[in-house]
């Protein structure tokens, strides 16, 4: 989406590139495989009693793809997992900790 002139001060946050990327299609099954690989991940890494695990994407300008890829990811690990998230989208200042649903 960075090539077109009404998306080039959006990220991968917002309304309008999200629909750009999701109506292609293409971004839906990528994420599809990145959750089957981050599931097993983070299920030994809980199992096994690490806390930190650390996912990370990139795109040519860390303002589209990526920040879509990151936020969603982060959002399917914490809904599936319940387990504190902390997200970075480092090229946009932006930081979120989406914080553990468990009744310790």
């Amino acid at each position: 989406p960075g090539r077109y002139e009404p998306y080039k001060k959006l990220t991968g946050l917002d309304e309008p590139v999200i629909r750009f990327l999701e109506d292609d299609g293409e971004i839906l099954t990528f994420l599809e495989s990145v959750y089957k690989l981050a599931d097993a991940h983070v299920r030994r890494y809980i199992d096994r009693g690490f806390t930190d695990l650390m996912f990370s994407f990139g795109c040519t300008g860390g303002q589209h793809r990526s920040v879509y890829s990151a936020q969603h990811l982060a959002e399917h690990i914490h809904s599936k997992f319940g387990i504190e998230v902390h997200v970075c989208h480092r090229e946009q200042g932006i930081e979120q900790t989406l914080p553990s649903m468990s009744k310790d």
